[in-house]
């Protein structure tokens, strides 16, 4: 079996390619078409490894990240939605919790995502059923079939939300519904909310399901286009999509809930930081990923990424477990400005690759930071993304000359303002999953990916303390190996509210995870991997007696009375851990219980990496000798090295600069450079 990794970002797209029991590596300009890019990168990866899908009868299995559900929602661009909920609660998208971020901003606009299903788009349905379970009022199914007949006559609704009152405890209702549109409307596209988060807070469950229904259509109708794209590959070609989690899933299975593809690409990139760190043996790592348009910062601790239960796309909450990471908008392709004060900007607008940076020679005349780096020396026009691009040198001089003459300097004095100011903005982003969290940086690993990583990560590391930086074998394409190491996965979870978890019937809390076990077993067989035994991991969402929100505690694979006592002892830890302070006297409820099915990816062969000479010698020269600018140090003579050509153990003293086909890495004075034992460089700053 192949495996192949797409990512597709603002500037690149990244492949990565398990072929023949061997990793390869390239990289292509995006395209406008995401579908065709995706195709065209795959037919790339096939040529390049002498494949033929159908000559060969091989099985093909495509692993893609997408940001095709965020640009939905940010673009606005989603599906005209209906929403149905429970008589009286119509409204509940747009009240929220009757919270505001900033209480003294008089000009404030909405933080409720009523856009989703504007007023007269929502309908209050005839039914109700109790926190119990029970049903007090039966639904009118007369009712629901009239108004989402007017709603589609009179709005031509694409899809629909249905979110009632406790259809987390009993979804009858909600399960009748979609019975019932099945049978008047089979084109209308139906989310329940006892499907895309069957958990408790009304609000948090009506945002979650609206926004799976939004997206729906266009997550639809673009994984149709993808399969029938890589079609050509015959009955073994298989389509996998990366979810917000960290885990992958079919394309069947992503389609049914299009919600858990918001952080699609990124996510990858914190499983793939995992698996480096791993390799050198680190478990406490920050993720550095500078990309053509943005910067991604993700925290590892102890081998294991951050997952958030309650994330957030801008101010609307989306509880749906996502990688928890910050980003903003520097990359490659942030384009420098000036204020009406005279300030220097870089970002958030991008360039992109359409038309790209000046230096691109695609029509784009704005100065950008890929400018700025080459004027600096950094970037090598005749080893840069495998040939992709032919650089023009004086076009990213001609552009910073022009932003110079408006500050009054040199292009390469401006160039380097370019520079420094991401680097501030980058430090500033790793404090915001550090720092800001109690957790001293010093402490951790960075791991620098992405193609504009390495010329990032040393100057970022000295900004903030970081003493160690760890640049993997091909950076510039870990996203994309990512999700060749992502296990696939399913996630359930099930509000189950016990008052006091010291005394909680374990017999009866084993069997409802017993149940949610059953579930997943039979998702995975259905869909996952041939072969791979399932696993799971068992976490329940805690919090002390009269505290309004959960921790999430991991539990041990039995719950019996030992791990009862386990849960409440662990959940104390993880309370002092996130406020730094816990009570062993309160009282701990339960409140949700969730698992994790999984099926691992399984671990890659390393890849051989070149060793010492027969004499025990480690010889290391360099490729030639460029001009370079380092704002501590000017202009100086700086050597420049083949990255894939250095053996292991060799160390390299800064200032140096190391080329390969996916990235450039540059260290400053006082900061050294070694290969280590799996082919990871690793910077000591």
């Amino acid at each position: 079996m192949h495996r192949i990794g797409i990512d597709i970002g603002g500037t690149f797209t990244d492949i990565a390619g398990f072929i023949n029991g061997k990793m390869y590596y390239a990289k292509a300009p995006s395209s406008p078409d995401i579908v065709e890019g995706v195709v065209g990168g795959v037919k790339m990866m096939l040529e390049k490894t002498g494949v033929d899908p159908l000559r060969d009868d091989v099985e093909i299995v495509h692993v893609h990240g997408t940001t095709i559900a965020t640009n939905a929602l940010l673009e606005r661009k989603g599906a005209r939605l209906g929403l149905l909920t429970t008589e009286g609660h119509r409204d509940a998208l747009e009240m929220g919790r009757m919270k505001r971020s900033n209480l003294y901003d008089m000009h404030a606009g909405p933080e409720t995502p009523g856009f989703l299903a504007r007023g007269r788009y929502r309908i209050g349905i005839r039914e109700r059923i109790d926190g119990r379970g029970n049903v007090i009022t039966p639904l009118d199914e007369v009712q629901v079939v009239e108004e989402v007949r007017r709603l589609i006559d009179m709005f031509q609704i694409e899809a629909l939300a249905v979110c009632f009152l406790n259809a987390y405890i009993n979804n009858q209702h909600e399960e009748r519904v979609d019975q019932i549109l099945a049978e008047a409307f089979p084109e209308l596209m139906v989310s329940l909310s006892s499907r895309v988060n069957p958990t408790f807070r009304e609000y948090e469950r009506v945002c979650a399901t609206a926004f799976d229904a939004y997206v729906r259509p266009k997550v639809e109708h673009y994984v149709k286009q993808l399969e029938g794209g890589l079609a050509y590959e015959g009955d073994g070609a298989r389509l996998h999509l990366m979810q917000s989690g960290g885990g992958i899933a079919s394309a069947e299975m992503t389609v049914a809930k299009p919600v858990s593809m918001f952080l699609s690409g990124p996510a990858a990139g914190v499983i793939a930081t995992r698996y480096v760190g791993e390799m050198s043996g680190r478990g406490d790592l920050v993720g550095f990923d500078v990309g053509g348009t943005s910067t991604d910062v993700c925290l590892i601790r102890d081998g294991k990424a951050q997952i958030t239960r309650e994330g957030r796309i801008g101010t609307y909450p989306l509880r749906v477990p996502m990688v928890d990471m910050a980003t903003i908008g520097s990359g490659g392709g942030s384009i420098a400005w000036i204020d009406e004060g005279g300030g220097l900007h870089v970002g958030p607008k991008s360039a992109g690759s359409h038309p790209g940076p000046a230096c691109y020679d695609r029509g784009g005349d704005k100065p950008t930071l890929s400018d700025a780096i080459i004027v600096l020396g950094y970037l090598n026009p005749e080893y840069f993304a495998d040939g992709v691009f032919d650089l023009r040198p004086d076009l990213a001089e001609k552009a910073l000359t022009e932003l110079g003459e408006k500050l009054g300097m040199s292009a390469v004095e401006a160039a380097a303002g370019v520079y420094r100011i991401p680097v501030s903005q980058m430090a500033e982003a790793i404090k915001l999953v550090t720092i800001k969290r109690g957790i001293d940086p010093r402490e951790l690993t960075m791991v620098s990916f992405g193609g504009g990583g390495g010329v990032f990560a040393p100057a970022v590391a000295q900004e903030i303390g970081i003493k160690e930086v760890l640049v993997p074998r091909s950076p510039g394409t870990l996203s994309a190996f990512g999700m060749l190491v992502a296990d696939f996965e399913t996630d359930s979870v099930r509000t189950f509210f016990i008052r006091d978890t010291a005394k909680a019937d374990c017999a009866f809390v084993e069997r409802e995870f017993r149940k949610l076990e059953s579930r997943g077993n039979e998702t995975l067989a259905r869909e996952g991997l041939k072969g791979e035994k399932v696993l799971h991991r068992r976490t329940a969402e805690m919090r002390y007696e009269g505290q309004g929100y959960e921790l999430e505690v991991p539990l041990g694979s039995v719950f019996d009375e030992q791990g009862r006592a386990d849960a409440v002892e662990t959940f104390n830890q993880v309370h002092n851990e996130v406020f730094g302070h816990f009570n062993p006297d309160r009282t701990v409820e339960l409140v949700n219980l969730r698992l994790v099915s999984y099926q691992p990816a399984g671990t890659l062969p390393t890849e051989a990496v070149a060793g010492a000479l027969p004499d025990g010698s480690v010889e290391v020269k360099p490729t030639g000798i460029c001009k370079a600018t380092f704002p501590e140090l000017g202009a100086v003579d700086t050597p420049r090295y083949r990255r894939m050509e250095l053996p292991v153990g060799c160390k390299v003293q800064g200032p140096a600069l190391f080329d390969q086909s996916d990235t450039t890495v540059v260290i400053s004075k006082g900061q050294e450079a070694t290969i280590d034992a799996v082919g990871n460089m690793i910077i000591r700053c």
